[in-house]
């Protein structure tokens, strides 16, 4: 559990990096920036802060060893070494600008912030924030002249509501690559261009932690009805079917603390025939996405949350009509084929309207 609630700024540095392939450089800033008053500091911790949903956790690694990480040897040395942090937020500077060679990667500012009061697991922790800014917005600004009149200016500034790219790395788990919760806008949009904040620079991979294995569950369960349930059936289930099982894993989930494969299979799947299937399946879906064996895990509830907001237990047809059933209305809707028309109908069964 990561709460940022509290959270505070005790240093930071701003600094510029361009793009190596335009031979941009870099603008090293020579002081720490002191924050003037508590009007700024709050508007920074709303940017550097609000983006993140901690939803899926990070850890820094690499191919050889974890010290060959840049970023997680200069991440170590500044919570080692208490004055070192000037010196190591250059150090990340320069490393980001090394991995800033696609054409497409644009200028922009770098902070580097060490956090304080942050909690994880209910214990006070700190943190060393990256975040950059890439993208300017325009604004209008309203000016008082001298007489009663209004004047307006034109401006490019940075959205506060708009973090473009950042990493928070949580002083915990040191040995293992620490943990990272990360922002990158441009992640979804593919090309190297769009890789180089996760895989260049930071160069991190999924921590598989409990929020992490109840997601792949979750995952593994459900396309298990797709996979398996309805090319064994003699018919073709009703999207019905598929909902009532979905939300049945669902509400497994919900109710107990930790996924067992054998209560799963019993509760969820009840059919005998199926639980072989069932056990085959999962072992094939751990080696396919090189998972250790999800026999018992702890079940994350934020990660049952998120899976939860993504499902929606709607029927759509090819007529344009939408139903979006809760749960406990699968008992009231039935599926049937007018042999005149030639087409599939539901029909609906309740006492009043409401």
């Amino acid at each position: 559990m990561i709460d940022l609630s509290k959270v505070d700024i005790h240093q930071m540095v701003i600094h510029k990096v361009g793009n190596q392939s335009k031979d941009e450089g870099v603008r090293v800033s020579n002081e720490l920036y002191h924050i003037p008053n508590d009007d700024i500091r709050e508007t920074l911790l709303k940017y550097f802060i609000s983006s993140f949903k901690f939803d899926m956790h990070y850890t820094f690694q690499h191919e050889a060893e974890l010290p060959l990480n840049e970023m997680y040897t200069y991440a170590s040395r500044t919570f080692q070494q208490a004055g070192s942090f000037h010196e190591q937020s250059v150090h990340m500077l320069n490393h980001l600008y090394e991995q800033s060679s696609h054409p497409q990667i644009k200028a922009g500012e770098l902070y580097v912030v060490h956090l304080n009061n942050i909690l994880y697991n209910n214990f006070s922790i700190d943190a060393i924030g990256i975040f950059k800014s890439e993208n300017k917005d325009v604004y209008m600004r309203i000016d008082e002249l001298a007489s009663d009149d209004l004047g307006l200016q034109v401006e490019q500034g940075i959205n506060i509501r708009k973090l473009d790219k950042g990493c928070i790395i949580l002083n915990v788990h040191a040995d293992s690559g620490y943990v990272l919760g990360v922002v990158d806008t441009s992640a979804g949009k593919g090309g190297e261009a769009a890789q180089y904040w996760m895989e260049d620079f930071l160069n991190v991979k999924l921590l598989e932690d409990e929020h992490y294995l109840t997601d792949k569950a979750i995952d593994m369960c459900t396309q298990f009805y797709e996979d398996v349930i309805v090319p064994a059936a003699e018919e073709r289930p009703e999207k019905k079917d598929k909902l009532m099982f979905i939300n049945s894993t669902m509400e497994y989930f919900a109710k107990h603390e930790q996924f067992e494969e054998e209560a799963f299979a019993e509760e969820v799947i009840g059919q005998p025939e199926l639980v072989p299937l069932f056990k085959a399946y999962k072992e094939t879906f751990e080696e396919a996405n090189e998972l250790p064996p999800i026999t018992e895990i702890p079940i994350s509830q934020p990660a049952l949350k998120k899976a939860k907001r993504s499902h929606k237990n709607n029927i759509r047809t090819d007529t344009g009509i939408d139903m979006k059933l809760k749960p406990e209305s699968f008992p009231f809707i039935e599926k049937g084929y007018d042999e005149e028309r030639g087409m599939h109908y539901y029909k609906v069964f309740f006492h009043e309207e409401e």
